[in-house]
C-alpha cells in the first residue's frame, strides 16, 4: 500500500540500504511507485497532474542508526520505531523527502517495521506537500505499508573485502553477508541469500 490522500500507487521496490559512519549502522529507505488511479477530462481541466504513469519516491538516506551489538541481524530492526515532527535541520538526524514533481519534506513522521508471516515489513504514516493543485498541495496524509528487502551496506570504490568486513564486525554477523562490487567498482556487503539480479546496490541503478 502507497496513498496520498486518496491517490493509490503500485510499488515497484522497497529496499533497505546501509552505511558506516563512525560509530553507527546507518540504515536508509528507497521506496519507488507508480500511479494506478486514471485520469478524466475532470482532472484534466482542474490540473489534478495525478496521472496513471507518474512514479513517486520515498527516499530516507538517514532513517534508523544502529549502535555497535545492538543487533546481529537485519531482520532485528523489527520493533524499531522512527518519529519526527519538523522536518530536521540536522540532515544527519532521521528524515526523509517525498519526490514526484520535485523534492518535498516528509514530516509528522511515525515510522515502524514489523514482521509478518517471515516477512519484514515497514509502517509509515507521515504528511507531505506535494502543490501540485488545489486538492493536492499541503498537509496530505502519506500512508505507506509494505514488505523491504535488505540490499546490503555500501562502501567506497575499491574498498577491500577485509576492510570492509573489518568495519561491519561490530554491527552484524559476517557469516550473513558476502563481498560483491558493482559496475563502478563500488564494495557491497550483501545478505548471502540476495537475490543479485534484483539487487539495485550491486547492479548499480541507485
Amino acid at each position: 500500500m502507497f496513498k496520498i490522500k486518496d491517490k493509490s500507487f503500485d510499488i515497484k521496490h522497497a529496499y533497505l540500504d546501509a552505511s558506516i559512519s563512525g560509530n553507527e549502522l546507518i540504515f536508509g529507505l528507497q521506496i519507488k511507485a507508480t500511479g494506478t488511479d486514471k485520469h478524466t477530462e475532470e482532472d484534466i481541466e482542474e490540473e489534478d497532474m495525478f496521472y496513471s504513469e507518474d512514479e513517486v519516491s520515498f527516499n530516507a538516506e538517514v532513517l534508523l542508526k544502529i549502535k555497535p551489538h545492538e543487533i546481529n541481524n537485519w531482520q532485528e530492526i523489527v520493533g524499531k520505531k522512527i518519529q519526527w515532527g519538523d522536518y530536521p535541520e540536522d540532515e544527519d538526524e532521521p528524515h526523509a523527502l517525498l519526490y514526484l514533481y520535485e523534492h518535498e519534506e516528509v514530516y509528522n513522521a511515525d515510522i515502524e517495521f514489523k514482521k509478518i508471516d517471515e516477512k519484514i515489513i515497514v509502517r509509515i504514516k507521515a504528511t507531505c506537500n506535494l502543490y501540485s493543485s488545489e486538492n493536492y498541495s499541503h498537509n496530505l496524509p502519506l500512508d505507506i505499508e509494505t514488505e523491504v528487502q535488505f540490499f546490503g551496506i555500501l562502501f567506497g570504490a575499491d574498498a577491500s573485502e577485509e576492510n570492509c568486513r573489518k568495519k561491519t564486525a561490530p554491527f552484524l554477523y559476517l557469516d550473513n553477508l558476502k563481498y560483491v562490487t558493482n559496475k563502478y567498482n563500488v564494495a557491497v556487503l550483501i545478505p548471502v541469500d540476495s537475490d543479485v539480479e534484483k539487487n539495485i546496490l550491486v547492479l548499480g541503478d541507485y
